[in-house]
């Protein structure tokens, strides 16, 4: 097309952008045809332009696939997205809490409504506290549950750090088997060994500018926990028929740290014996009882035991003890 019959197309098409359709479908062919092409192809730009977009980066990631090949490429991409070592991780489904927050089944809020403190008892029956805390989710500090434990005695960093220590079958089955929490220390503790192989002086607090840190792992591995258990034995206040799981959980470290707010998804409620330390918790209700219950502040003790349903009770902790290492170890009941 010439260029003087080009101007001239496209002087009737600026002429036409001010019709209605109406007037357009009286146009002839060509005209009609021109004008609604001239007005779709202003609202279509965009959509082009995100299909640039997504096809460019498609681009991009084929290229990287090829260049480093799959196995590096995920391993870099799970990495820098998730903190996911894919040489280490059995799941490679990034552990989205606030995705699996919004899918938990909602919670009655009866079982918070009439709570208005946190008690603290000793002495208990079986009986009583089958009745009043076991299967109630009432959280409940028992005071006087660890005694004539050899773990608040032996108990300490030196004692695990040479339970787990390097090439054990204890530390290989942690590592490759069994949960590991380094919480706000993943960027240097990968694993549990990393946690043992740090220098005595922030282990023991030795400098006063130490770096706070704190784990926790569970112990799946039953010739280690039936050592462990020679340490501790089953709480005297669960009930008779009720059985404790075989897998322990141990909680470490300094004060200055603790575990983020979250809710658990394990199979059954749950409790954690202070062994050294001093440990603050935080406990809040679901979002749909945030109206109707509190929010619980409070402080373990050592040698105490707080029971508690972690699957219906936000909850975080923090250490406090001045100059020493919290230890915590617990397990589920049902």
């Amino acid at each position: 097309m010439s260029k003087s019959m080009d101007k001239k197309v496209q002087s009737i098409i600026k002429q036409c952008e001010s019709l209605s359709i109406d007037d357009i479908e009286k146009l002839s062919n060509y005209k009609k045809l021109q004008t609604i092409i001239s007005r779709k192809s202003q609202g279509k730009f965009d959509i082009y332009l995100v299909l640039a977009i997504v096809f460019g980066m498609l681009s991009l990631i084929t290229t990287g696939i090829s260049q480093f090949g799959t196995e590096h490429f995920l391993h870099y991409a799970y990495d820098k997205i998730f903190s996911i070592d894919i040489y280490r991780e059995e799941c490679l489904a990034p552990k989205l809490e606030s995705l699996i927050d919004a899918f938990r089944p909602p919670t009655s809020c009866g079982i918070c409504r009439n709570v208005d403190h946190i008690e603290r008892i000793s002495n208990i029956t079986r009986e009583e506290f089958e009745e009043k805390y076991a299967y109630t989710n009432h959280p409940v500090i028992i005071t006087d549950a660890t005694k004539n434990w050899l773990a608040t005695e032996k108990f300490s960093f030196k004692f695990f750090k040479r339970l787990y220590r390097m090439n054990s079958s204890a530390l290989r089955a942690v590592e490759e088997h069994c949960q590991f929490f380094p919480y706000k220390n993943k960027h240097e503790f990968e694993t549990l060994g990393d946690v043992f192989d740090m220098d005595p002086e922030r282990a023991y607090m030795i400098d006063d500018d130490y770096q706070p840190w704190y784990v926790g792992w569970s112990n799946c591995d039953y010739s280690t926990a039936y050592l462990l258990r020679q340490y501790y034995s089953r709480p005297y206040f669960l009930p008779e028929q009720s059985e404790s799981s075989k897998l322990d959980w141990i909680f470490m470290g300094t004060p200055g740290l603790g575990a983020h707010m979250h809710i658990d998804n394990v199979d059954l409620p749950s409790w954690q014996a202070q062994i050294r330390g001093r440990k603050q918790w935080t406990l809040r209700p679901v979002p749909e009882c945030l109206f109707s219950c509190k929010e619980f502040n409070f402080i373990v003790e050592p040698g105490e035991i707080i029971v508690l349903n972690t699957n219906v009770w936000y909850h975080k902790t923090f250490v406090i003890s001045e100059d020493e290492i919290s230890i915590t170890i617990g397990s589920e009941f049902d």
